[in-house]
């Protein structure tokens, strides 16, 4: 009886354990931005509105097409979804088919 009365006071040591793993309420709680990351963000976008915004980049980029492509290419979407005219959802299929050559059009 004594052991299991251990036992269980064991037990209640590890829910209360306070190293390791994630607990209830650690950690940022989601959708809060990262300060740093808006403030680089809101840094970068007054550096651009300082140096003549679009019209210079329009500039820069008729100057370096490569490097504005390059750009462009890594902030396109990845994936995208594809829908009909109204939203519903378009039949997507892929077929193979396997011909066996005609004998008579091979040239030796």
């Amino acid at each position: 009886m004594e052991n299991n009365e251990n036992f269980e006071k064991v037990e209640d040591l590890s829910k209360t354990e306070t190293r390791g793993g994630r607990r209830e309420g650690s950690g940022r709680k989601p959708g809060v931005p990262n300060k740093l990351s808006s403030t680089v963000k809101e840094n970068v976008i007054a550096v651009f509105d300082g140096i003549g915004g679009v019209e210079h980049m329009k500039q820069w980029a008729i100057d370096n097409p490569n490097n504005f492509y390059n750009i462009y290419a890594k902030i396109l979407p990845t994936q995208t979804e594809l829908s009909g005219p109204d939203g519903s959802e378009l039949p997507l299929g892929i077929g193979i088919t396997f011909v066996k050559p005609d004998d008579s059009q091979v040239s030796e």
